[in-house]
């Protein structure tokens, strides 16, 4: 938040704040002859024993003659002088008497870009700007929307799946979306199991997503985005950092309640004429023609004692989604029968904040925050299953301000899941009979579908060490320097383990008994009188599964040191960073540069410019895929009354090997510039991605099987990933309010404009990469290029423009925020299905499909209804693509079947509450 500060504010806060120091040693007496103001103020500080900072700012008029306390004489000089000024870990810092940072609105802006000593490519949103913008499902995703490097998923907000709650995956100037850094507190909640496996159905995974916890956004007291010049704190990523901070309890007691809603009612959908008889009868979660959103809140906090406070917080997300227990193609013939999908999120989150001393503080959390989706697969009964994700985070945090540097310690367990439970271990595929009558058709083959296929737990758990520390600047002649260092240390122990043996049965054969020769009763067999005349049938073969378990354990260590350095108008930060793993056992080492000119020594004109490199994540999937497909066996029976036997045990279809860490170069060139009131951002980065993980066949990488227990067929990984991202950006944020008829409006304009050849498919994409790989040539708008040359066909648009602007209209008790976003129009490469000859070759043809532009408009209008002083009642209503555009999100990739996908239409939120 951006706060209008006088020069007696300023000095009003910074006596008390000089009042903390007065706490820790005893009050100086002084007795000081007239002196320049700038010696003055420099003897002043010592006195008191804090330093100072941009002292050259200070006018050129001479002191009086002084006596008394030193700390009010250092208040009263510095009030006199007109600057502005601040207090921080006992670092007096003078700012340039122009300095319009300060000089702001009192109106929460949009966006704070980063504080004014930081480089650019960092972006804070903070609890104002969260708490009024649309919240939609009110994950991190939705504040992001308005960052100009951060691209969506296509398929976030398709009109097909409006009940989802699940975050959006997000990419970073291009990057992977599963390869970004998302921090709370200071504490990584990344999911490494497998964030890129999206599919529900499989065998022997569950889905995942990048995000290990969905954090409700009302806990948060800021967002904070690093883009570009990224400090060395951070690592392991190739896209951006994502860092969440929670709340501190407030001194009073404080609470909130609150419901909110949404329903397929309130919801306008784009739908394909072709695709919307299919769609209103739907048994898939791709298409979710009906839905209800509920969200309950509660929040309550203050302090125990003086020094020692408590907050809790809950969240409660839930979405209901009827959909045809048959597929749209049968319901005709067999009628629609409603079963109810279901989406649920919980967040349960407790802190504690102890000021143990003026110098030392304590933090504490727990985070309960599980994620259950439940599925049903059309056409079969029984087939209920609930997928697990989310799980808990227990952390510490203590922050020591000492006389020579402020230091911050951080240690943390966590546990994420990414599992199944199935209603039903076994899945049947029964001829239709009396007692299996919801097969569809009445042909003599028509098969019965029944079952599940078991239940499948992985765990990633997690003990985190972060120790940073900050020194306090220190000042060689007119070179400030302030410097940083950090290490960071982590164990995580995760696992696959198959919890029931699970069997697909298939082949139904006659039988008149289930009852074998010694009594028992034969599994897989039903007596019941089947369509074909049968009088009872058995299952012959079957497909089974194990239980078992693959685990690892991995160690990482990390170390950075990091130094500002400030000179005049220049100030530069170099930086590196050392990561250690022995998953890949590599060690890698990450330069950092980033500098700043002003030109003027205003802050109205700053260059920017940096250089700097970024390690990825390792992602738990690749090896514990490793043997996985050996829990699998082929086995038959010739009858009720013989045993089964195992044919083939299924090969290993997943070799892993050691890999490069992926990593991005980047460089970057930036400027900032104050002009009529407003601060303009100009920014460009350049990033060059290599060796990203991609899964290949072995036979496309010229390693074919020799081993008896290797699939002739199997996959492995390998470093052969590659992007080029060019993204230029322009920001505008008014420095103060725009005020008319009694209102404040604060505002920010954010466009870029992006050329991305990413086309390297994420590591769980072994067909698209072998096509990656191989890299043939094909025609494209008339031109033959190589294939990983096509453009980008996700988490991409060539150029967007978004304006937010917040309006506060206090006689009424009344905000009004308006998101409004302008995508251009972009080309879709897709396959023809013809193919041309090319130098004695045939080639395939591709060609592109043009998708307009589009411009959406989300809005929130918030009234607050007081009660008395400290309470009030409150209404948000959130509008979302208010004018109801129809916008094409996704395509086929095939031309000749092509069918578009479009957006949610204009969709209406509620949420009532109180506050107190």
């Amino acid at each position: 938040m951006i706060k209008r500060q006088r020069t007696w504010v300023v000095g009003a806060c910074l006596a008390g704040m000089l009042g903390v120091v007065s706490t820790q040693t005893q009050a100086v007496t002084i007795d000081l002859p007239a002196l320049p103001l700038a010696q003055a103020v420099q003897q002043l500080s010592q006195s008191v024993g804090i330093q100072v900072q941009g002292i050259e700012h200070l006018p050129t008029q001479p002191a009086p003659r002084l006596s008394g306390d030193a700390q009010q004489l250092l208040e009263q000089l510095m009030n006199d002088a007109q600057v502005q000024w601040s207090l921080d870990h006992q670092v007096l810092v003078i700012h340039p008497q122009h300095a319009a940072s300060i000089n702001t609105m009192n109106l929460p802006s949009a966006v704070v870009v980063a504080d004014r000593e930081s480089s650019m490519g960092q972006m804070k949103f903070d609890r104002e700007f969260i708490a009024k913008r649309p919240a939609g499902n009110g994950d991190i995703g939705s504040v992001l929307k308005i960052h100009p490097n951060v691209q969506f998923d296509n398929a976030q907000l398709s009109s097909k799946t409006p009940g989802e709650i699940s975050p959006a995956n997000i990419s970073i100037n291009g990057a992977q979306f599963y390869q970004n850094a998302f921090i709370v507190d200071g504490v990584g909640f990344n999911n490494d199991i497998d964030p890129a496996e999206d599919n529900p159905a499989l065998l022997a995974s569950a889905p995942g997503r990048s995000q290990g916890l969905a954090l409700d956004t009302d806990l948060l007291d800021s967002i904070t985005v690093y883009d570009s010049n990224v400090p060395a704190a951070y690592g392991r990523f190739t896209g951006g950092v994502v860092e969440a901070n929670t709340r501190a309890p407030s001194k009073e007691l404080h609470g909130k309640i609150s419901a909110q809603t949404t329903r397929s009612s309130w919801t306008r959908y784009h739908i394909d004429k072709s695709q919307q008889e299919d769609f209103e009868n739907s048994g898939g979660a791709g298409e979710q023609p009906e839905f209800t959103k509920k969200i309950i809140r509660g929040t309550l906090e203050g302090h125990l004692t003086e020094n020692f406070g408590l907050m809790g917080s809950f969240s409660q997300k839930r979405s209901t989604i009827p959909l045809s227990m048959y597929s749209a193609n049968n319901v005709a013939q067999m009628g629609y029968q409603k079963q109810k999908q279901k989406r649920e999120i919980d967040n349960y989150f407790v802190k504690a904040h102890w000021q143990i001393s003026d110098a030392v503080t304590l933090e504490g959390s727990i985070t309960h925050a599980p994620e259950t989706n439940h599925y049903f697969a059309a056409n079969v009964k029984n087939s209920g299953v609930d997928l697990k994700s989310g799980g808990q985070q227990y952390a510490l945090k203590l922050k020591w301000d000492t006389d020579w540097a402020y230091i911050e310690q951080n240690l943390a367990y966590g546990v994420l899941e990414q599992s199944r439970d199935s209603d039903e271990n076994d899945y049947f595929t029964w001829r239709k009979s009396a007692a299996t009558d919801w097969g569809i058709g009445d042909k003599p083959t028509t098969l019965s579908l029944d079952g599940g296929y078991g239940d499948i737990e992985q765990k990633q758990k997690t003990y985190q060490y972060k120790l940073a520390i900050n020194g306090l600047p220190w000042q060689t002649g007119r070179v400030t320097q302030h410097w940083s260092a950090g290490l960071e240390a982590s164990w995580q122990h995760v696992n696959y383990e198959r919890l029931t043996e699970s069997g697909t049965y298939v082949s139904p054969k006659q039988t008149n008994s289930c009852v074998r020769a010694d009594g028992s009763l034969a599994n897989a067999c039903l007596i019941s009188p089947t369509i074909n005349g049968w009088t009872g049938q058995y299952l012959s073969q079957r497909t089974r599964f194990t239980t078992g378990e693959f685990d690892f354990t991995t160690r990482e260590l990390a170390a950075y040191v990091q130094n500002d350095i400030h000179f005049g108008r220049v100030k530069v930060r170099p930086g590196v960073r050392l990561d250690n793993d022995n998953y890949m056992q590599k060690t890698t080492a990450a330069p950092r540069l980033a500098v700043e000119y002003d030109v003027f020594s205003d802050q109205g004109t700053v260059l920017t410019a940096g250089a700097n490199r970024y390690y990825g994540r390792n992602i738990s999937s690749w090896r514990l895929q490793d043997g996985r497909n050996r829990l699998r066996f082929t086995d038959t029976r010739s009858s009720v009354d013989a045993d089964w036997k195992t044919v083939t045990q299924a090969g290993n279809n997943t070799l892993f090997n050691k890999l490069d860490i992926p990593y991005d170069d980047e460089w970057m060139l930036g400027l900032k510039q104050r002009v009529a009131g407003v601060e303009l951002g100009l920014k460009y980065v350049n990033r060059t991605g290599k060796d990203q993980v991609i899964q290949i066949k072995g036979d496309t990488l010229g390693q074919p099987s020799t081993e008896p227990n290797l699939s002739k067929s199997y996959t492995t990984y390998t470093n052969e990933g590659r992007s080029r991202t060019d993204i230029i950006t322009l920001t505008a944020q008014p420095l103060q309010s725009l005020e008319f008829a009694g209102t404040q409006t604060a505002a920010l304009l954010a466009l870029d404009w992006t050329k991305s050849k990413s086309n390297a498919p994420d590591y769980s994409d072994s067909t698209e990469a072998d096509k990656y790989y191989e890299n043939d040539y094909i025609q494209y708008k008339g031109s033959v290029i190589h294939y990983a040359d096509r453009p980008a066909d996700n988490f991409h648009r060539p150029w967007t423009a978004r304006l937010n602007t917040i309006t506060q209209m206090d006689a009424l008790n009344l905000t009004l925020s308006n998101f409004v976003r302008y995508r251009a129009g972009y080309a879709k490469a897709g396959t023809t299905g013809k193919k041309v000859d090319y130098q004695g070759q045939l080639i395939n043809v591709w060609d592109e499909i043009q998708y307009s532009a589009a411009v959406t408009w989300d809005m929130r209008i918030a009234w607050d209804v007081p009660i008395s002083k400290d309470q009030a009642a409150f209404v948000n209503v959130d509008i979302f693509n208010v004018l109801d555009k129809k916008v094409v999100t996704e395509g086929s990739n095939s031309l000749a079947n092509n069918v578009p996908t479009y957006e949610i239409g204009r969709q209406f939120w509620l949420e009532v509450g109180y506050r107190f």
